[in-house]
């Protein structure tokens, strides 16, 4: 039996549910991050608002994700035990990431009227932040592309049904203790 290939429609409604949920996985983690640092620069008086920055980040690098994921970006260990494949993505993802934050700061800093070389050497000057962003996202990467890779070898089917279901209606091997 041969599996029959989705249509267009299927893998256009599939795509936009995964972009959909690494979005609002994006949302959630990006939110958290603003909040925490307005609550860290409110004990030195600083006002901080950018949680609309959070939104229109997930958004786009969602679909940065999704784009290198279609690109097939960090497969080359699909049939190593789930931990390689797991933190190669979150590696490379996070470069990935890391390398559009940079783009961003250089579109604004046209936005805002500086040149190309005066963008780059305001990112220079906050190497360390660009550098502390790509750690934390790539900690933040290594559950999505758990949950990723757990997802491609289990199916989605049983997979979801392990985390909404009741253990008794799983027919999982049991555990050994």
């Amino acid at each position: 039996m041969t599996e029959s290939k989705p249509t267009l429609k299927q893998r256009a409604l599939r795509g936009m549910w995964e972009y959909l949920w690494i979005t609002i996985y994006l949302l959630v983690v990006f939110s958290l991050f603003a909040i925490y640092k307005s609550v860290i620069l409110a004990q030195y008086h600083i006002d901080f608002e950018p949680q609309g920055l959070a939104l229109i980040n997930a958004l786009a690098l969602s679909k940065v994700i999704l784009v290198a994921q279609e690109l097939h970006l960090a497969d080359q260990f699909r049939d190593a035990p789930l931990i390689y494949p797991t933190l190669l993505k979150s590696f490379a993802f996070s470069i990935v990431l890391a390398c559009f934050k940079i783009a961003e700061e250089i579109v604004l800093g046209f936005f805002h009227g500086r040149t190309f070389h005066e963008s780059i050497a305001l990112i220079g000057d906050g190497s360390l932040q660009v550098l502390s962003l790509t750690v934390l996202m790539f900690v933040v990467l290594i559950p999505f592309f758990g949950f990723t890779e757990l997802r491609r070898t289990l199916g989605h089917d049983r997979l979801v049904g392990a985390f909404l279901r009741p253990r008794s209606q799983l027919r999982l091997p049991p555990a050994e203790s």
